[in-house]
């Protein structure tokens, strides 16, 4: 077992279309966390996200044969994760699927302040998370791959198989829409302050 943590992933590919298990065992462990990571933050919830992750490598399992060793492993892997969560979260269209409790967002606001910087930090992500939350599917799952998941413009429109142009735009709209509700929250809250001083 420890001989093939210094293997590649094409090797441990190539070894578990041979047939050996351990090879698999080896793939899962190295990519466990990043595959329910990415479920996690799609369905906000936990037991969603394991059986994904599951339905994941089981899909992978099956897959193996179709992966391409002149490629990068981990971006085809990607793909067909996203692909295992694109088709669940197509399963319930009339599920909010809130983000609201899994991104974690850098602060907005300096915490080299005091308390009230770091609580006025703490509101300003909560609003961000439902923002995101809101989104309709299409902008969502690109917003959650460039920004939380630090993906480059390309890897998320190989990921999704569509144009690059096509993924600038929803990501272009999808910010849009996040500043547009953004910005609707924040007046309210700065109208709310007046009234009570």
């Amino acid at each position: 077992m420890e001989l093939l943590e210094h293997l590649t992933d094409a090797e441990l590919v190539a070894l578990v279309v041979g047939g050996n298990k351990e090879a698999f065992a080896e793939l899962v462990k190295r990519y466990q966390r990043q595959v329910y990571s990415l479920a996690y933050r799609l369905v906000n919830n936990q037991e969603d996200a394991l059986d994904l992750s599951q339905d994941i490598f089981l899909k992978l399992y099956q897959n193996l044969g179709k992966y391409d060793p002149q490629r990068p492993f981990s971006p085809w892997l990607y793909r067909l994760a996203c692909n295992v969560c694109y088709t669940s979260l197509r399963r319930r269209p009339q599920e909010a699927l809130p983000l609201d409790k899994v991104i974690e967002f850098t602060p907005l606001v300096p915490l080299d302040g005091g308390p009230e910087d770091y609580y006025e930090s703490r509101e300003v992500q909560e609003l961000v998370r439902r923002a995101i939350a809101e989104l309709p599917e299409n902008y969502r799952v690109p917003i959650v791959l460039r920004y939380l998941e630090n993906l480059t413009y390309q890897q998320i429109a190989d990921i999704m198989e569509l144009p690059l142009s096509t993924i600038e735009t929803r990501l272009y709209r999808g910010k849009a829409l996040l500043q547009k509700r953004l910005s609707l929250v924040l007046e309210r809250g700065a109208r709310r302050e007046l009234s009570r001083g």
